[in-house]
C-alpha cells in the first residue's frame, strides 16, 4: 500500500532537481509494505492489515535518495514512449496512489492518531483519581456527586471539589460554595476549565467547556445517592473497580460545573453503545477508565457487559480475571 507524503526540507534543499519520494515501512508481521510520512518516525501503534503492533523507524534520507534516482533511471527509459503516454500513465499512477492512500494509509494514521488520543486520556484520567484518591484520604470518603444546599438544591460538582488537589487553589477560592453552580457570579469564573477535564480529542468538539471525566452514579456503584463511598468501602479488588470514566451525557448548559454525571441504573454495560448513556464516545475503539487504585485502564469495545457490571460494583464480588484489565 501506498501513501505520499512531504519530503523533509533537508533532503529537499540537497536535491532541488529531483522529487523527494517517501519513506518505504515493511510490517514486519504481515510484510505488507506502506509509504510513511517521515512525521511519524518513531510513533507506535496497530498495522492497518493485520492489527500487529508496529513501530516506525526514524527514517534517514537514504531511501528517499535511492528511491529518486530509481525513478529518474526509469524517467530516462520510457522516455521515448512520448509526453502523451507518460502523463496518461501519471493520472494511473495518481489514482491508484490516492486510492491506496485513503484505504490503506489512512487507516495506519488513523490507529497512530487513536492510540495518542487513548494515551493522553488515560494520562488524564490518572491526575483524577489522585486527586479523588487526595480527598479521600484527608475526608474518609470520596468526595460526593454534588453538594447540596440545605432545602436540597444541587450546588456544585464533585470537579469543584477536588480543585485544591489539583493544584487549582487559587482558581477553586474564586468559587461561592455557599450559591448554585449556576449563580452569576458562579458562571463567571466557570469558563476557566481546567485542562486535565477537557478530552484530548479537542477536534471531537471544537471550543467547550465540557468536561470528558464522569462518575457512575447509583445503586451498586461507588456513588450512590446520598452519601459517597470511600477506599474502606471497596470490598472487592481496588484494581478492578471503576473510579472515574471517559463519557458524553447531555450537558444542557454546557458548562464542566454543572452537576451531570453517569446514571449507572440506564446502562446495560455497553462499551461504546448509545452515546450519552453508556460509557466512552470520545475514542471510536472503546473507553479509557481509572480504577481506585488510581491507574488508568482502556476497555475495548466488545467487553462483555457482565466484566463491565462486575468492574462498576465495589463490593458485588464478581470474579475477574487478572489480566482483566491488562
Amino acid at each position: 500500500m501506498i501513501v505520499t507524503f512531504r519530503a523533509p526540507q533537508a533532503f529537499v534543499t540537497r536535491n532541488r532537481n529531483r522529487l523527494a519520494m517517501p519513506y518505504l515501512f515493511t510490517c514486519p508481521h504481515c510484510q505488507t509494505k506502506t509509504q510513511v510520512d517521515d512525521r511519524y518516525s518513531g510513533h507506535k501503534g496497530q498495522c492497518a492489515t493485520c492489527g500487529g503492533d508496529i513501530t516506525v523507524p526514524y527514517f534517514t534520507d537514504a531511501g528517499a535518495v535511492q528511491a529518486s534516482a530509481t525513478r529518474s533511471a526509469t524517467a530516462k527509459r520510457n522516455k521515448s514512449t512520448g509526453l502523451f503516454v507518460a502523463a496518461g500513465l501519471a493520472v494511473v499512477i495518481l489514482a491508484c496512489i490516492v486510492f491506496a492512500a485513503i484505504r490503506y494509509g489512512g487507516q495506519t494514521v488513523a490507529a497512530l492518531t487513536e492510540n495518542r488520543l487513548r494515551s493522553a486520556s488515560m494520562k488524564n484520567l490518572q491526575e483524577i483519581a489522585t486527586a479523588l484518591n487526595a480527598y479521600a484520604d484527608e475526608f474518609g470518603t470520596y468526595p460526593p456527586a454534588y453538594t447540596t444546599s440545605a432545602n436540597g438544591t444541587p450546588l456544585h460538582s464533585w470537579r469543584v471539589l477536588i480543585l485544591p488537589y489539583l493544584d487549582e487553589v487559587e482558581l477553586y477560592d474564586q468559587f461561592d460554595l455557599s450559591k448554585p453552580w449556576s449563580d452569576e457570579a458562579n458562571m463567571s469564573v466557570a469558563y476557566q476549565m481546567p485542562g486535565v477535564y477537557e478530552h484530548p480529542d479537542t477536534n471531537a468538539v471544537g471550543y467547550s467547556m465540557v468536561p470528558a471525566y464522569y462518575y457512575l452514579t447509583g445503586p451498586g456503584t461507588l456513588f450512590p445517592k446520598g452519601k459517597p463511598l470511600g477506599p474502606e468501602d471497596v470490598k472487592d479488588n481496588g484494581s478492578q473497580t471503576i473510579l472515574v470514566i471517559e463519557g458524553r451525557p447531555t450537558i444542557s448548559s454546557g458548562m464542566w460545573t454543572e452537576p451531570v454525571d453517569m446514571d449507572y441504573g440506564k446502562m446495560q454495560g455497553l462499551v461504546g453503545g448509545a452515546v450519552g448513556i453508556e460509557p466512552g464516545g470520545w475514542i471510536p475503539g472503546g473507553v479509557a477508565m481509572a480504577t481506585v487504585d488510581g491507574r488508568a485502564h482502556f476497555l475495548p469495545i466488545g467487553t462483555p457487559a457482565s466484566t463491565f457490571n462486575a468492574l462498576v460494583t465495589p463490593a458485588g464480588n464478581e470474579p475477574l480475571a487478572d489480566d482483566t484489565l491488562d
